[in-house]
């Protein structure tokens, strides 16, 4: 019999849903995870790219005969050849001047907005999109994709999809528009131009950030995908095999992680949308300094006096060096310190920058001077997706959009452990990887809740491994390495046995300790990536296994050699 035949309990991270991580074993669904996150989240997917939650905010999108406001000129004919194969296309025809359809809700526009439309020339060969309530308006011209008059974008695209169809999309920043109007104009500029004509639509989408992505379609409510609230993450970060990530609450507090529109410049020209970011999507800033000493700030950054925070962004360092970063204390007038990092670039790729740091006493606002090229009179590079968050390591990319934004915590659990785990023995087996560690440590496995019946493991921020078995209330037995055993980056391979006066942990096929006194534990619940305190998360785990028995010594070092 194999030690796999012997488990309970076996998670190779492989398949999830909203609110649940399954087990390959048992197969009757007794071992999977209920999982919960109030937020939504980012993770590296399979192609090696950083996938965020994706949304239509509007609604009725391809219905615009329904809840959508169409003035009295306009004539609406749905069932017209898409550019999708389909035959959901419509026919949108006016008879006068500022013609239009509109669809009003204020409520869902955020800070940073992107707006699109699939659309083909019919008689009239250009169409507007124009936001409501403010002065955002970009007009396109549907034979060749070009933009027209436009005013306050952050940004404008048109992408061919064949027979004459076009994709199009404009994004600004403007939180207090209320709605979108979509018109068939006649030339470019000619909203006010008397006249009849038509083009063809399909597709509407309004989404947060700087770039369109796959439509999604919505009824009578907004609609969100990808990685929302309470979908676990398979991540790719470390490997081409998927590890299921758990980390704790942390808060983006730098409000425009990829809007450069926002950011202070000196001496320095930036260009949004200019490349390919690691979202895999063109939403990238280029960045070209023009003379020495030039200054990209992010000016005004609330924080808390006293506190370590990391800041991480991806640059791409397409020409020159001597990139830096700056970390300017408002509150006291000093600079906190300066930071070169041109070591961890290569250019012509992507690298996620880190950096951490301590803010003074007294200290509540800073300034982020992240490309200060002193010693060049020329760089150029590419940014995307700072973050700056207080704690003393980097987790996943928080995106924000013109305020901070908080991502919750990651929880994973059995509630009911039924036959998975037995009366007062067993085994637990973790293999993870240590990309992070909280200021109190990590937790990555946790039997029981309280003292009364609980086993758990804690990873410490000085390196120690410790196993602990409780019951009755108090300590029965504990086994740990000594401090400094392992190192953040580490994979590590973590088994514990137990049963009546014999406990045993083994770390990456090496025995680190037996303890022969003892009244072992019957926990009644599981969890992996969290303690009962909130910032206890565990890692990126790459397997877990539960045993109803205490396997040999020779059995564990055998799950646990790397």
């Amino acid at each position: 019999m194999s030690i796999y035949d012997k488990a309970s309990l076996v998670l190779i991270p492989s398949g999830t849903k909203t609110s649940k991580v399954y087990s390959q074993k048992p197969v009757n669904g007794d071992g999977d995870f209920t999982f919960s996150r109030s937020t939504a989240a980012t993770r590296v997917n399979a192609d090696g790219n950083i996938e965020k939650e994706t949304q239509n905010l509007l609604l009725q999108s391809n219905s615009f005969d329904t809840t959508w406001v169409k003035s009295s000129g306009i004539t609406l004919t749905s069932g017209q050849a898409g550019y999708d194969g389909s035959n959901n296309a419509w026919l949108v025809e006016r008879s006068a001047a500022y013609n239009n359809i509109y669809q009003s809700n204020s409520s869902f526009f955020t800070p940073v907005s992107t707006i699109s439309i699939y659309a083909k020339a019919g008689t009239y060969n250009f169409l507007r999109l124009a936001v409501a309530g403010v002065s955002e308006q970009v007009y396109f011209n549907l034979t060749d994709g070009s933009l027209g008059v436009n005013s306050d974008l952050i940004a404008s695209s048109a992408q061919s999809v064949g027979n004459g169809w076009w994709r199009l999309s404009a994004t600004f920043q403007d939180s207090s528009a209320s709605g979108i109007y979509i018109q068939p104009v006649e030339t470019d500029g000619g909203i006010g131009n008397a006249g009849t004509g038509s083009i063809y639509i399909q597709d509407a989408q309004l989404e947060q950030g700087l770039v369109a992505r796959d439509y999604i379609e919505t009824t009578t409510a907004a609609v969100e995908g990808g990685i929302t609230d309470n979908v676990p993450r398979l991540d790719y970060t470390d490997s081409s095999c998927p590890a299921l990530l758990l980390e704790p609450q942390r808060t983006n507090v730098c409000p425009n992680s990829e809007d450069v529109s926002n950011w202070t410049l000196a001496f320095a020209t930036a260009t949004a949308n200019d490349t390919i970011s690691p979202e895999g999507v063109q939403n990238a800033a280029k960045i070209v300094t023009s003379s020495a000493g030039c200054d990209v700030k992010l000016t005004s950054i609330p924080v808390s006096a006293s506190t370590t925070y990391t800041a991480t962004f991806y640059c791409k360092l397409t020409s020159g060096s001597g990139l830096q970063t700056r970390f300017y204390d408002n509150t006291n007038g000093a600079n906190i310190e300066y930071y070169t990092y041109d070591s961890q670039l290569v250019v012509g790729e992507w690298k996620r920058v880190t950096r951490t740091f301590t803010t003074p006493a007294g200290c509540n606002n800073i300034q982020i001077w992240f490309l200060a090229a002193s010693s060049s009179s020329s760089v150029t590079a590419h940014y995307w997706g700072y973050q700056l968050e207080a704690g003393s390591y980097a987790t996943s990319y928080i995106p924000t959009y013109g305020t901070s934004v908080t991502r919750g915590k990651d929880d994973c659990t059995i509630a009911d452990t039924g036959d998975i785990i037995a009366d007062s023995k067993g085994s637990f087996f973790i293999d993870l990887d240590v990309d992070f560690l909280d200021n109190n440590g990590l937790i990555p496995i946790t039997a029981g809740s309280g003292t009364a019946a609980l086993y758990y493991l804690w990873l410490t921020t000085g390196g120690t491994i410790r196993s602990e078995w409780y019951n009755g209330g108090g300590l029965q037995a504990a086994i740990a390495t000594s401090g400094g055993y392992f190192n953040i980056g580490d994979r590590l391979k973590i088994a514990a046995g137990y049963q009546d006066n014999d406990f045993v942990m083994y770390v990456n096929g090496t025995l680190i300790g037996t303890d022969t006194s003892g009244n072992a534990p019957s926990p009644t619940l599981l969890r992996i990536g969290k303690y009962n305190v909130d910032n206890y998360t565990g890692g990126a785990i790459n397997q877990f296994l539960a045993f109803p028995t205490r396997l040999s010594n020779e059995e564990l070092a055998a799950l646990t050699t790397i």
